[in-house]
């Protein structure tokens, strides 16, 4: 209240009082308690009036003594260390702990860390220096940044992580053709030689197994475990197998492990999974998964040949499998992959076959837009023969065909990025597959049937064996599918050079004597001028890696079909000294496709995934999106070099 307003309520008391004097009974006795009133309220005036009149300099100093203490504060006492800056990213002010951080740190975390934070406009974030972990928090109006040392929280959640289960399951990938033919003694001493060697593999990581039965163990372990053992790169396998040759034993292990923070159920589940991954793929390795389903697996191995698995007591129960899912389904496409092979016609027609012989309508997809000149000649072979023609369908037709219980057959590949039609893949909730490459990464979620044997030499020659043991006397294949399987096998196998084995003679007899024409085969695989101009070029333009591996690369902007790629590699591969080669060249959709071939010494098919693609041991490919033939073979000399220097530290 200021001083007017105040002289202004003593005037209005004085009134009433001398009012109440002339006025009221008693006045003389309520003059002098108001005359009183009068006096307290205006001592109270002057007090607060002192309060309220302190000098501008004590409040100065009593701002500057506050500041002084919360900063003391700030600078001793805050549990934090605190950082002041300006517009030009200089500090201006550290507290004591910030101090002590800056003179052990330095530009590694104001210059190399922060800085780029507040350019960055990243009010918060984590730093990771050496064995320290700081997460800091910027107030860009103050300027001030607020750091944290959560070294202990980093540090708990890595023990929490590292003690998540982990199952394994350890499989003898050819323990029946070890057994086979020896006597008791003999097939102890192996037993005995395997449980000890793994026994002792275990004990070093400490970690719990089993023996489930003769050919597979069981082990449980926590993740720090599998860490190492994976640092180790589950040198087991090697060990395991070179201990073996020693022992006159062609032995090979596969693993499938699987960890998480999941059930054990659903561990247990993907191990299991992951085993028959390994096992599909050719054995000698290991599949290392995390059981989240976004999680990628991670294989280590596979550095030898695949074992032969299959047996004809298998080959008889996916026969019996398939002909039981042919009888349920009103509707079979068959699909080969993009730009397919004589080996992916021959098993789709070959599967159409089989769909005849349960009375079922059968379609065989193709797009004629992505042929190469050895398919063209097929497909007008295959015009002159009506009850053919009539199952090619294109694309844009089975579109419209497809309703719901229709069954995809997938030939000859597994991954559905490689079908002719992504799209009409989508369209099918329905699908079998049957092929011979070692399973990849990508796979359909729910297949029916899964038929995969990487040590078939093709999947005409899986295909021909289904039909072999459903062909009956009222039941027959006819001479032409007969040839289209045969066809398949002469390619894959490069006229029986590679990858076969004795069950490829046998059902090349059974296609021999069910009438296919080899002179028919010749027209269909023989080579025009043109092509062989091409692979000359190619061979040509090759040049050495190392003394034993060689790699040919096309023109740019001139495209290549698949085709003559692919003869170019089997072309290096057959010259003197080459171990490995590898054809690079444009296709006609922008894509650069690589095509691998090896007589065993390096394992190609780890080469292309490792780049996208896939494929067997010994021959194996990708195509490649967004990239110049430059940049691509950067990219393979990179792979090379990684991949020989792995195989270096394991010799």
């Amino acid at each position: 209240m200021d001083r007017n307003r105040f002289v202004k309520l003593l005037v209005l008391i004085t009134v009433i009082q001398v009012l109440c004097i002339l006025l009221i009974p008693w006045r003389w006795f309520l003059a002098v308690l108001a005359l009183l009133a009068s006096l307290c309220i205006y001592r109270l005036y002057v007090e607060v009036r002192h309060f309220l009149e302190l000098s501008e300099q004590e409040k100065i100093s009593q701002a500057a003594n506050l500041a002084e203490e919360n900063s003391e504060y700030l600078s001793k006492e805050s549990p934090f260390p605190l950082y002041l800056f300006d517009d030009q990213y200089n500090i201006t002010w550290l507290n004591e702990k910030a101090i002590l951080l800056q003179e052990k740190y330095g530009a590694a975390l104001w210059e190399k860390q922060l800085v780029p934070a507040i350019k960055a406009h990243s009010a918060t974030g984590e730093v990771n220096l050496g064995k320290e972990n700081l997460r800091y928090r910027i107030d860009f109006d103050k300027g001030i940044i607020f750091i944290e040392n959560i070294s202990q929280e980093v540090a708990a959640i890595q023990r929490q992580q590292d003690q998540q289960a982990a199952i394994g399951f350890i499989s003898i990938d050819n323990y029946d053709d070890l057994i086979d033919q020896k006597d008791d003694k003999e097939v102890s001493y192996l037993n005995s030689f395997v449980t000890t060697f793994i026994s002792d593999w275990c004990d070093e990581y400490e970690v719990y197994y089993k023996r489930l039965n003769a050919e597979r163990f069981f082990f449980t372990a926590r993740l720090e475990d599998i860490i190492r053992m994976e640092k180790d790169k589950f040198s087991i396998v090697e060990r395991l197998r070179k201990a073996a040759e020693d022992q006159n034993f062609p032995m090979t292990i596969s693993m499938g492990i699987a960890y998480g923070e999941d059930k054990l159920e659903k561990i247990g589940d993907t191990a299991q999974s992951n085993l028959d991954i390994a096992l599909v793929r050719g054995g000698d390795q290991v599949v290392l998964k995390d059981v989240s389903e976004a999680a990628k697996p991670k294989f280590y191995g596979g550095t030898t040949t695949s074992t032969a698995k299959r047996t004809r007591v298998r080959s008889r129960a996916m026969s019996t499998a398939l002909k039981k899912i042919f009888q349920e389904t009103p509707q079979i496409f068959v699909m080969g992959h993009r730009y397919p092979d004589m080996d992916a016609i021959g098993s789709a027609f070959g599967v159409s076959c089989l769909a005849d012989f349960q009375g079922k309508e059968s379609f065989v997809i193709i797009n004629e837009k992505e042929l190469i000149p050895d398919v063209e000649r097929c497909l007008e072979e295959i015009h002159k023969h009506p009850e053919l023609e009539d199952k090619l369908i294109t694309v844009e037709t089975a579109m419209t065909m497809v309703k719901p219980g229709s069954l995809l057959v997938m030939v000859d590949y597994h991954k559905p990025s490689m079908s002719i039609s992504q799209e009409l893949y989508d369209k099918f909730e329905q699908v079998a597959i049957i092929d011979h490459h070692r399973r990849g990464e990508e796979f359909p979620s729910k297949p029916l049937l899964t038929y995969i044997e990487s040590s078939a030499s093709s999947a005409s020659e899986l295909v021909a064996e289904l039909i072999q043991y459903e062909s009956n006397a009222s039941k027959r294949l006819d001479k032409f599918t007969a040839s289209l399987l045969l066809a398949g096998i002469f390619v894959d196998t490069k006229n029986y050079v590679v990858r076969t084995s004795p069950r490829t003679f046998d059902i090349s007899s059974y296609l021999k004597a069910s009438g296919a024409n080899t002179d028919l085969i010749q027209y269909l695989l023989s080579s025009d001028l043109t092509s062989f101009l091409e692979i000359s070029e190619l061979v040509a333009k090759s040049e050495f890696v190392t003394p034993d591996i060689v790699i040919a690369c096309g023109d740019e902007g001139k495209a290549y079909n698949n085709v003559t790629a692919a003869k170019t590699a089997d072309t290096l591969l057959s010259m003197n000294g080459v171990e490995a080669s590898f054809v690079l060249t444009e296709r006609s959709d922008q894509l650069v496709a690589i095509s691998a071939r090896s007589s065993g010494k390096i394992n190609v098919q780890l080469v292309m995934e490792a780049m996208g693609g896939g494929g067997h041991f010994t021959n194996a490919a990708t195509q490649i999106k967004d990239k110049t033939l430059h940049e691509v073979k950067e990219m393979l000399y990179n792979e090379l070099q990684s991949v020989l220097k792995q195989e270096g530290a394991t010799t």
